[in-house]
């Protein structure tokens, strides 16, 4: 399983993010994992239960909006392969790719897990 460019960029958030545990949650909506430019970010959910999400940024979708949603679905194997080398086997998804709301946008995302990831998501991850 090569995880070890998610780990890194993984790694390199947490040194960033506050301490204090609201200020942390705050820290993890607005700040992305860092990866190249493309139609995705993906940032931490959920830091104890090491969920992340990633979130397509090409185009802002309207509420109840289907349109191009398998299309999208589609393309975030490919943007994890590439943007961190994770392959299919590497993640598994947490919830259905779904319409979420996001600083009053609306964006389609995949909520998503790395079950070799160990630990989990902490900021005193191995480095």
């Amino acid at each position: 399983m090569t995880l070890e460019r998610f780990k890194q960029a993984l790694t390199a958030l947490m040194e960033q993010a506050p301490s204090d545990p609201l200020e942390r949650d705050e820290f993890f909506e607005v700040n992305p994992l860092p990866a190249a430019d493309g139609p995705f970010e993906v940032v931490v959910v959920d830091e104890e239960q090491g969920i992340f999400a990633a979130l397509y940024l090409d185009r802002l979708f309207e509420e109840e909006e289907a349109a191009g949603q398998s299309e999208v679905e589609a393309l975030v194997p490919g943007y994890l392969q590439e943007a961190f080398g994770l392959e299919r086997h590497d993640w598994q998804a947490t919830a259905p790719f779904d319409l979420g709301w996001r600083s009053r946008e609306f964006l389609w995302f995949l909520e998503f897990q790395l079950p070799g990831l160990t630990p989990l998501c902490h900021s005193d991850a191995d480095r």
